[in-house]
């Protein structure tokens, strides 16, 4: 049994009986009236120091921050980050000089975006064909430079990577069956319909009277042609006039209406429109009708086959996008960034 705190080690005393002394009873244990004992005093508790606590706050954090990698800063001129990769505003600059002809503050914001990601595309594949075997040797991008003034050696690593990469996605499109190449061309055939053709000729003259005096040649029987070669005005009058195959549709009304009256062999009256007068000759005519499958079938089975390979390249660019992740730094783009890929405004 646990001893009873100091304070209540002296028991009181228990009323004995005058009669008879009470008998030892070794397995008995005194009664004891708690009621009287004395509860204990607490020890009081010493203040504890509002300057330790928040010293050792202090010293806690400053090991948290110690411990903490510094945020890495993004070099000024990134706009977009690729992977690991860092892409500069001067190189997007350079690329659609190169590519276009013209600089960037010269292009409207709503074409910069989808040239950007056009760039962006391009750098995917050219990091994807480098992690998987398609990496070109230091000299050959050197060689390469060399015979492309203007141009950067990671400008010319990436093109050689695509190359290469492009080359073996085109080795593995399947070739298109004949079923394949038949369906296709019952499923579309609108695509396949000719309209109404005409060969023709012209001999544009700039005054009435001139055109008059033509007119009348030819009905001299005087060459077309070289009354083209002789009045006419137009571009092609070296060439006697020649146009080549139009259908109807192309033409304005008043020029169609002239010449689909015309048979092979026969040109038409003075047409004026514009303040400038025309006489158009029909070489040949072309019903209408629809290409046949025979001399279609090579042209569906390359349409086929470069949507397949299409397809593998978008396929290749996805999954380059997954292993190297794409961030537009729209902050720094300088222009409203309305382009497919994600973007941050707080760098």
């Amino acid at each position: 049994m646990n001893p009873l705190p100091k304070a209540s080690r002296t028991l009181p005393r228990v009323a004995e009986s005058p009669a008879s002394p009470p008998r030892h009873n070794p397995r008995s244990r005194p009664v004891v009236n708690f009621t009287r004992l004395k509860t204990p005093r607490k020890p009081a508790l010493k203040p504890v120091r509002t300057r330790s606590i928040l010293s050792l706050a202090i010293l806690l954090i400053a090991m948290a921050g110690a411990c903490r990698k510094p945020a890495e800063k993004i070099a000024p001129g990134i706009i977009v980050q690729i992977g690991a990769r860092m892409v500069n505003v001067d190189d997007f600059k350079h690329y659609l000089e190169r590519n276009t002809g013209t600089e960037l503050a010269q292009i409207s914001p709503v074409a910069a975006s989808p040239l950007l990601d056009q760039y962006i595309n391009e750098i995917l594949l050219s990091e994807w064909a480098a992690s998987h075997d398609h990496e070109v040797d230091t000299e050959k991008v050197t060689e390469a430079v060399r015979k492309d003034p203007g141009s950067t050696l990671t400008e010319k690593r990436d093109e050689l990577r695509r190359q290469r990469l492009l080359a073996d996605l085109s080795t593995r499109v399947a070739k298109s069956s004949d079923d394949e190449i038949r369906a296709f061309y019952l499923q579309n055939e609108s695509e396949f319909r000719l309209e109404e053709q005409a060969r023709v000729r012209q001999i544009l003259l700039r005054d009435e009277a001139t055109a008059k005096k033509v007119f009348a040649e030819l009905k001299g029987g005087a060459a077309f042609e070289e009354l083209s070669k002789r009045f006419s005005s137009a571009p092609n009058a070296e060439r006697g006039g020649e146009i080549g195959f139009i259908s109807r549709g192309e033409l304005p009304p008043i020029f169609e209406e002239a010449i689909f009256s015309l048979g092979p062999g026969e040109h038409s009256g003075v047409v004026s429109s514009d303040e400038v007068f025309l006489i158009f000759k029909v070489v040949e005519r072309e019903p209408a009708g629809s290409v046949p499958y025979e001399e279609a079938k090579e042209m569906i089975r390359l349409r086929l086959e470069a949507e397949k390979f299409d397809k593998k390249v978008e396929e290749t660019v996805a999954a380059a996008a997954k292993r190297f992740p794409v961030t537009v730094l729209t902050k720094r783009v300088p222009f409203p960034y309305t382009g497919a890929y994600p973007r941050v405004a707080n760098e």
